[in-house]
């Protein structure tokens, strides 16, 4: 039975060791700081744009 506690490691196969699930934590953290970074990104260059025009 799933849990919220254990969701981060449902994509691992029964049976995975120490190795396994620290890579899986690892992808997983570093997907989820690139997705920050992109959203930090795409709203970046409207802050840029706006304070360009102000010259």
């Amino acid at each position: 039975m799933q849990t919220e506690e254990a969701d981060h490691l449902a994509e691992l196969s029964d049976g995975a060791g120490c190795t396994e699930i620290w890579e899986h934590l690892s992808e997983r953290r570093e997907a989820d700081e690139a997705a920050a970074e992109d959203a930090v990104d795409e709203a970046a260059p409207e802050s840029r744009d706006a304070t360009a025009h102000q010259d």
